[in-house]
């Protein structure tokens, strides 16, 4: 029994070892990949006294712009508007665009002692009109502060945003009480809106504008089901905002030469029905969220050399899920989105993974790069014609390609010093001419229902458990394996791999060691404390062997004859 207590308490000790110190999401331990990370930098958290007050200014706003929408007077000269005591300057319908020396002619703005111009009011450019800011080198400031914010807003109607190469156009939130950008959104903050109409930014340097909601989240294209919006950004930066940029419901966006840095949330966020939209040789680097962003029904995305690096989720997000899942009240389609493309690209260090697709269809990667986020490039749920052809995946990976679910084709890629370099799960993939190194777990890993898969032309490299491990397949599943080189793999199944991925490969051993082990264990420890009636109370023989001290009477005559 003492050794059962002992081996139980060892296997208990060793496994809680692994527990602590093993990396224990290895092979097969998450069966959705890239779905628990904890990100590098994270957004910070909103309390809900801070949520409240965000929603009731975001409400505010709302009324105030559809107030104004409502009563618009066509054909008159700009005006002033004023509701629940703040003034908006709309700008109507005229012929020539509005500058911004009109602005500052008509109240709405000032110029400042070091040249910048500050917008004291709101304005608001109503349907048919159009705004033209062209001031390169000029900074823009957005009153934003404890008092109230303002804004720019073009409704149904065109503005553009511009500055010059090596000059741009600065636009910011302006704090008198902090002499600078309007460093907190609690309050509100200075944002740009364009709704349904067409915005353009060219050489334009975005920041510290935006707070709670997409619309008001920094610089914001928002359409409607009617009538979508468009526009393009060229060579310009957004940095520090609640979004960089937002999208909604937009149309032939393009995106060319910016960047997306440091904002809150998402660099670029493509959201509701957003589609057509290309977005060439960009940057989203250390994003609160995600680098490059679509769901919500967006789709023909095209990705072309964009850099996404040391966002705390993934560098690029598409997710094609379906707005509903079965009839609605709105009635929304229940068909998936897709059409997404990215070629070329380098995505590294993102908090979760490179890459992540979501039921998309029609989804093709190609001669991406991809090093040392927690996993690669991570496909979930995607359908036929899906595939990643000659990408190269490098660095300390979770896994460097998974595809979960549903169908892809994996051709022609490198892929290095991951865990599990190629993982399938219930998916139909064709894993085919691709080179793996330096893997420290399985190289190919084809896991459950994956009905449908091959396995082909293969030359794989590194040391673990299983070179291609196709042997945990749903019953009565067959994998189609040929001609793969398995030469530089080493099988090995001591190292500290193995070990570390121990309890995921085998979750209930150690429940069935604590199960077994603690009773055994308490039942032995009170047997040993359990006296045996007749014994003596002590277990040192020692203690029995003492003498007891002679006794002595006064008076009496010792052995020796003395008194």
């Amino acid at each position: 029994m003492t050794r059962l207590v002992t081996v139980s308490a060892a296997v208990a000790a060793v496994l809680g070892v692994v527990v602590v110190w093993g990396p224990l999401e290895g092979a097969d331990s998450a069966a959705q990949a890239g779905t628990q990370a904890a990100p590098a930098v994270a957004a910070a958290p909103v309390s809900s006294v801070s949520a409240e007050r965000q929603t009731a200014l975001l409400a505010s706003e709302d009324e105030r712009l559809l107030t104004i929408v409502g009563s618009v007077r066509p054909g008159s000269a700009p005006y002033v508007h004023e509701f629940d005591g703040t003034q908006t300057l709309v700008l109507t319908a005229g012929g020539l665009a509005y500058g911004l020396a009109d602005l500052i002619e008509l109240g709405a703005a000032e110029v400042q002692p070091d040249g910048a111009v500050l917008l004291t009011e709101h304005v608001f450019v109503a349907p048919g009109a159009r705004l033209i800011i062209d001031a390169p080198g000029t900074a823009l400031r957005l009153r934003s502060d404890a008092s109230g914010f303002v804004s720019l807003v073009a409704w149904k109607a065109d503005m553009t945003l511009t500055g010059a190469d090596g000059q741009p156009l600065a636009v910011t939130s302006w704090s008198a009480g902090e002499r600078g950008p309007d460093s907190t959104p609690v309050d509100g903050r200075a944002y740009v809106r364009d709704a349904s109409g067409a915005m353009e930014l060219r050489h334009v340097a975005v920041s510290d504008l935006g707070f709670w909601s997409g619309r008001t989240s920094g610089v914001a294209w928002t359409g409607s089901s009617s009538t979508e919006v468009t526009g393009a950004i060229l060579d310009s930066t957004f940095r520090d905002n609640h979004y960089g940029a937002f999208a909604s419901q937009a149309e032939e966006l393009t995106v060319t030469g910016s960047d997306f840095s440091d904002n809150a949330v998402d660099g670029l966020s493509l959201h509701r029905s957003t589609a057509q939209t290309v977005i060439e040789d960009s940057t989203a680097r250390g994003n609160g969220r995600h680098g490059f962003s679509a769901d919500q029904g967006s789709e023909s995305v095209t990705y072309t050399d964009v850099t996404a690096e040391k966002n705390a989720a993934y560098g690029v997000f598409f997710s094609g899920t379906p707005l509903s899942d079965g009839r609605s009240a709105g009635g929304t389609s229940l068909r998936s989105y897709g059409q997404v493309q990215v070629d070329g690209g380098v995505f590294r260090q993102n908090g979760k993974a490179g890459l992540r697709v979501v039921d998309g269809d029609d989804v093709t990667i190609t001669g991406t790069r991809i090093a040392d986020n927690r996993d690669g490039i991570v496909l979930v749920g995607t359908s036929a014609p899906t595939e990643v052809v000659g990408s190269t995946v490098s660095g300390d990976h979770r896994f460097g390609i998974t595809v979960t679910g549903g169908a892809a084709a994996v051709t022609g890629n490198k892929v290095s010093g991951s865990e599990t370099a190629i993982r399938v799960r219930d998916a139909a993939v064709d894993v085919v001419d691709n080179k793996v190194r330096e893997a420290t777990a399985h190289a190919i890993s084809v896991v459950g229902a994956s009905a449908g898969s091959t396995v082909e032309e293969n030359t794989i490299g590194g040391r673990g458990p299983s070179g291609l491990d196709v042997y945990r397949v749903a019953e009565g599943v067959s994998i189609d394996l040929a001609a793969n080189d398995v030469g530089g793999w080493t099988r090995d199944r001591d190292n500290w791999t193995y070990w570390s991925t121990f309890i995921p490969n085998h979750p209930m051993l150690l429940l069935w060691v604590l199960v077994l082990g603690v009773p055994v264990l308490l039942g032995v420890r009170a047997r040993r404390a359990r006296v045996t009636p007749g014994t003596k109370p002590y277990g040192d023989d020692i203690r029995r062997e003492w003498q007891p001290p002679a006794r002595v009477e006064v008076g009496r005559r010792t052995t020796g004859g003395r008194l």
